[in-house]
């Protein structure tokens, strides 16, 4: 019986990425991409690689942290971003 405890526990740990934005967050970064943007299946590919970057990177107090430090600055100019950005226009190009 302890050892089903344990390999559960162990399941839901591992279950959970030790990075993941919220729905919400995930959300917010693909709508400020793809409503900024044509609307096309391009943007639509971009939007989701480019959040998804994000995703495999940050989880909400990360990212609320990042986006506290980068106030006030173009942030398309954060040399992340611009990483991000340049991978997923080559990836979907």
């Amino acid at each position: 019986m302890k050892k089903i405890f344990i390999l559960i526990f162990i399941s839901l740990f591992l279950a959970k990425p030790l990075f993941a934005l919220s729905n919400d967050f995930w959300n917010a970064i693909f709508d400020g991409c793809y409503n900024a943007s044509d609307k096309t299946q391009f943007w639509k590919s971009y939007c989701t690689c480019y959040t998804d970057k994000f995703d495999a990177k940050y989880d909400d107090e990360q990212m609320i942290v990042f986006l506290e430090a980068t106030e006030g600055t173009n942030l398309s100019q954060h040399p992340m971003v611009k990483k991000f950005a340049k991978e997923c226009f080559d990836k979907v190009s």
